[in-house]
């Protein structure tokens, strides 16, 4: 692996300002779960990735007074965090990055940027030249073909909060795998105690008050296979279920269980098990076709969920919760 990462990180190069296949300027997102939520409501580039902060202090303002005043570099609004690191965390990938960052901490200027692929691996990693005056600073970097699951951003104070970001751009790669369904959003079932979590998330946790949510990348095809699940906003640290099942429970809307909706269902597989990182993020590694009781043919449908451990604090008590619901064709 770490080979690996050296190569990809060989490839990545410094880039000038762009206009990506997405762009972010955080002009449109739902502000209603408070100032400082862990991951930003409504997601980001146009609903293809997730911005969620380390320590729970995403934050999307208008302008930011701190060691000195920020003002949005264009339209109304910037995003940050105000404790930790913040990430993007992308459902099918990227291969080029960049935007616009400034910080108005009162003591240090400059930060780190990181970028991980779909197994974790960090691939890269660069100083982010950013000087504490609130003024605005490009910077870019285009992957060289290398796939971007992952991007932390830190400034050099209070644990990496203070950093702002506006006017994103980003090359993301397209044709998800499948598409999500079953959502603890108000658009089926109800969530089990008044818990509902974001749209198209699984139900309120407490960690993350928008929910898990479940993606994946690669190629679905029967034998070699690219296929990795991806989930978010789940409780740190704690044992991550992903598992499989054959049909979508309760016509695609799911039943309660636990503090979330159970939307994956018959003839249950568990895929693998492993614990989700500090921020709640976790990924698959293991070979799921290779994973099957029967092997699959091409047109065969398979529901995919995240099951997670939430023993402190849960909204409803009963210790877990879920991810949304995924859907996949798998393909000769």
């Amino acid at each position: 692996m770490l080979c690996i990462g050296a190569f990809a990180s060989a490839q990545f190069t410094a880039v000038g300002p762009f206009t990506g296949s997405a762009s972010e300027g955080f002009e449109t997102q739902d502000t209603s779960a408070g100032p400082f939520p862990t991951c930003v409501v409504d997601r980001v580039f146009s609903g293809q990735a997730d911005l969620c902060s380390s320590t729970g202090s995403a934050h999307i303002t208008g302008g930011w007074g701190f060691g000195c005043s920020l003002p949005a570099r264009s339209g109304a609004r910037l995003a940050g965090s105000t404790g930790g690191s913040i990430s993007y965390d992308f459902d099918t990938g990227a291969t080029r990055f960049g935007g616009y960052f400034a910080t108005n901490n009162p003591t240090v200027p400059n930060g780190l940027i990181e970028f991980f692929g779909v197994t974790s691996i960090l691939l890269h990693s660069a100083v982010l030249t950013v000087p504490n005056t609130c003024t605005w600073h490009w910077h870019g970097w285009d992957s060289g073909g290398a796939v971007i699951a992952s991007v932390r951003i830190s400034s050099n104070y209070s644990g990496g909060g203070y950093m702002m970001m506006d006017d994103m751009e980003a090359d993301v790669l397209g044709g998800a795998p499948g598409a999500g369904f079953c959502f603890c959003d108000g658009t089926g079932t109800l969530s089990p105690c008044a818990n509902p979590g974001a749209t198209g998330n699984g139900c309120l946790n407490s960690a993350s008050p928008v929910g898990a949510h479940l993606t994946a990348t690669g190629t679905a095809t029967v034998g070699p296979n690219s296929l990795l699940l991806h989930a978010v906003g789940m409780t740190p640290n704690q044992p991550v279920l992903f598992f499989q099942g054959n049909n979508a429970v309760n016509l695609g809307q799911g039943i309660i269980f636990g503090d979330g909706l159970r939307c994956a269902g018959g003839n249950i597989l568990r895929i693998q098990i492993l614990p989700a990182d500090a921020t709640g993020s976790a990924s698959t590694s293991a070979d799921i076709y290779a994973a099957q009781f029967n092997p699959l043919l091409p047109g065969d449908i398979r529901r995919y969920q995240a099951w997670f451990r939430d023993p402190f604090g849960g909204p409803c008590g009963s210790g877990f919760n879920l991810s949304n619901g995924y859907e996949i064709v798998w393909l000769p």
